[in-house]
């Protein structure tokens, strides 16, 4: 039976007939908006106060408050409260036994959809018509599919309150409304089963044990991740970009732990990845599981990368690995031998000196197993370079120049291996790699230094620093630790000098330079 308004001294208002059902999938803060426009209010802040409701606990979602609404509206309470959220403070929420964060809604902007409002309301005066869905609030749902288009956000207010009111935010804005057009989108599997979840509740499946803001962003980003590749940024995309994301990335989750793990393992498969390094194969993937952001509700679904990385990537014992230590235990994550071709193979049995390659069983020579493509390029570029007699040093290499080598003051034009490893920011064994190789020259020398010990020509020394630069140097003139230059450097493909891994890591002076250049 329909109420009227209570007869309070001092309202302004009529005594018209409280005409406003509910709608199964409308909020309890949509339902008092339209209370208040069905009742001629100027705002639902202004109805509230005249007929003294509790405006407040209502938005916090208080038990309390909902009824005493479902007593005004003649509605079923608990049709009311299973629809609506509740605030438990410092961005957390909850819908009936579901959590969700402040990420997870669009709560100072409103979304509708514009063919709803045209179909519901024939005039703004008649806004109240229209009820808010509850699933309009969530950022992961961007389209409506009774009308198969996508949602438009309606234009910011300056003050929260405003924006809560939903029946005058389409007041306000009708025309505007009206005036846009209607963008074809399909509503995806991964939206509608959102939406069932809201509306009907969770089911039994691995996916629906996950809280529903970890489920929406969790689809978004792996679905990035499938789509863009390991270089994807999570920002800059459209929402159109993310509908297509979360759908993608909802086909993987919908079916499990056994399906992720399949889908991380593809990663590491695919072609032209180094697939050696858990958070450069999954990348934007890995970057937002370990934001510090998300709570202890993502752990179910990190448990599961965290394992997938320690069956099958070789981690160093004490790494963390989105927050737990890595045990060290070797996996089998090797990457199958490429066969060597062109100048490579011409040149295999200087790579196997070089510790580069390894001959196998059957006489083959294979790259070792951190060897890839892209340090042979940079091999074959060495060899020709030296055996071009050098080269000068390009215009772009100046961003960062080298400093001059003094003269040793024992040894004259000599200088140890410890003081050029000293100066040059590596370890001994890098130097004596160096040495045996070719790349600097070395010689036996007895004179001032001990018998039979190895030392380094100044002359050597001063063309090495002219076309090659250490990681600890550019380290000692950026002022940024080793660990996070070594990673900018990798992500950007900066060349390494082709040498075995456990030794200093040394790039081309003139490529330094040009990815400096750009930086800046």
């Amino acid at each position: 039976m329909a109420k009227s308004l209570p007869a309070i001294p001092g309202n302004t208002f009529p005594q018209l007939p409280l005409t406003v059902p509910h709608a199964a999938f409308e909020p309890a803060s949509s339902l008092l908006s339209r209370l208040a426009a069905r009742g001629g209010a100027s705002s639902m802040q202004r109805f509230c106060g005249d007929i003294a409701f509790p405006i407040d606990p209502l938005f916090r979602g208080e038990r309390v408050a909902i009824e005493q609404l479902a007593q005004l509206a003649g509605c079923d309470a608990a049709a009311l409260e299973w629809v609506s959220v509740r605030h438990l403070g410092k961005g957390h929420f909850r819908l009936r036994d579901e959590f969700a964060s402040l990420q997870s809604f669009q709560r100072l902007r409103v979304r509708v959809c514009p063919e709803c409002v045209r179909a519901e309301a024939p005039c703004a005066a008649e806004s109240w018509r229209v009820p808010r869905r509850l699933q309009w609030k969530f950022s992961s749902i961007r389209s409506c599919p009774e009308h198969g288009c996508m949602l438009v956000t309606l234009p910011p207010e300056k003050f929260s309150k405003d924006a809560r009111d939903f029946s005058a935010q389409l007041r306000k804005h009708y025309g505007w409304i009206l005036d846009q057009p209607m963008i074809p989108a399909g509503h995806s599997p991964f939206e509608q089963y959102l939406t069932d979840r809201i509306l009907k509740g969770r089911g039994d499946r691995w996916i629906d044990r996950l809280e529903l803001n970890v489920v929406s962003r969790a689809c978004e980003v792996l679905g990035l991740r499938i789509a863009e590749g390991p270089d994807a940024s999570l920002a800059g995309h459209r929402e159109a970009d993310w509908m297509s994301f979360g759908a993608s990335g909802y086909y993987v989750l919908k079916d499990g732990p056994a399906a992720l793990s399949e889908c991380l393992g593809a990663m590491a498969r695919e072609e032209g990845v180094d697939g050696r390094f858990f958070g450069r194969v999954f990348g934007a993937w890995a970057t937002w599981l370990k934001s510090r952001s998300l709570g202890d509700e993502f752990e179910p679904l990190r448990d599961v990368v965290r394992r997938h990385v320690f069956d099958h990537f070789s981690v160093r014992k004490g790494v963390l690995v989105l927050g737990v230590p890595s045990e060290g235990v070797a996996s089998p994550n090797v990457r199958e031998p490429f066969t060597l071709k062109g100048f490579a193979k011409r040149n295999a049995e200087d790579l196997v000196n070089r510790g580069l390659a390894r001959r196998q069983a059957d006489g083959t020579i294979v790259p070792q197993g951190f060897v890839t493509q892209r340090m042979l390029e940079s091999y074959e570029r060495e060899k020709k370079f030296f055996r071009a007699g050098g080269g000068a040093v390009g215009s772009a290499a100046a961003a960062i120049a080298p400093a001059p080598v003094g003269i040793d003051a024992a040894g004259g034009g000599h200088l140890s291996m410890s003081v050029v490893a000293r100066r040059l920011r590596v370890t001994v064994e890098t130097v004596g790699y160096l040495v045996v190789h070719g790349l600097l020259c070395g010689m036996k020398n007895s004179e001032c230094y001990r018998r039979g010990a190895t030392v380094v020509t100044a002359e050597s020394m001063r063309g090495f620093r002219e076309n090659f630069i250490s990681l600890g140097e550019v380290s000692e003139v950026t002022k940024r630790p080793q660990g996070a230059l070594s990673m900018k450097f990798r992500n950007a493909d900066v060349a390494l000098l082709a040498m075995p891994h456990d030794l200093s890591r040394i790039y081309w002076r003139e490529d330094m330079g040009v990815y400096l250049a750009t930086k800046r």
